[in-house]
């Protein structure tokens, strides 16, 4: 999360309806509401980057998609920005402040900055692993939520000798590019779509999800399952 400079690209906001992952027939499992840093446990994304998700896991074969988070509201972010950064200043307490911010916005970006938005905020950023048959994920090399060097999408390629890790991670990179995804430098997960970030990484001029509107409390699912499968017939 380390490209502070997407901000600079327009948004032509689309406008794009939202779903609720978990009525696609996609794998979905909570990360943040599990551990008590959201309340609502239903995963939103935009209609369309739903619909590639779609595509995505009907390419697997037998593997299978989890989904482990993707929109979330500003105060969400805070909640998770907030630990991170309390975690970070217990392991490095030698560090200063600018040193501190910059090293805990490569992984969350900071949740209050209204010139930048979240790509989590557009619900446009989903972040997801690889299940076999059985239901068990594959071996990435770390932890779904780690923060560090060794979560970076290629570390393993270059500085470990995991041949496992490296394959797992480039059968969900290269699912997730096929469908035009982009990735995240610093977390193998992380891919987005028609955000700023995407936008930046694949030369495009403008970017055409912005800041989504939380939903109401309470809101049911805004998306039909119909509607996406037969988008995506």
């Amino acid at each position: 999360m380390t490209l502070v400079k997407y901000t600079s690209i327009e948004i032509r906001e689309n406008g794009e309806e939202l779903v609720d992952v978990s009525t696609l027939g996609l794998l979905v499992q909570p990360q943040y509401y599990q551990q008590g840093f959201s309340t609502d446990p239903k995963v939103y994304l935009r209609k369309e980057t739903a619909k590639k998700l779609l595509d995505v896991q009907n390419s697997l074969g037998n593997l299978r998609l989890k989904i482990r988070d993707a929109y979330r509201s500003r105060d969400v972010q805070n909640n998770i920005y907030q630990k991170y950064r309390a975690d970070s200043v217990k392991q490095h307490p030698d560090r200063d402040e600018e040193k501190l911010k910059m090293e805990v916005g490569k992984f969350v970006s900071p949740p209050y900055q209204t010139e930048r938005i979240p790509p989590h905020a557009t619900w446009g950023t989903v972040d997801l692993t690889l299940v076999d048959e059985q239901g068990n994920e594959l071996d990435m090399g770390t932890e779904f939520d780690f923060f560090g060097p060794e979560a970076s999408p290629f570390y393993f390629e270059i500085y470990r000798n995991k041949p496992e890790v490296t394959q797992n991670r480039k059968l969900l990179h290269d699912a997730m590019l096929a469908a035009w995804f982009t990735l995240d430098e610093d977390e193998w997960r992380h891919f987005d779509w028609g955000n700023q970030m995407r936008a930046l990484k694949s030369g495009k001029p403008f970017a055409f999800y912005g800041e989504a509107n939380p939903l109401p409390p309470g809101a049911d699912k805004p998306g039909s399952r119909s509607e996406i499968i037969d988008h995506c017939s």
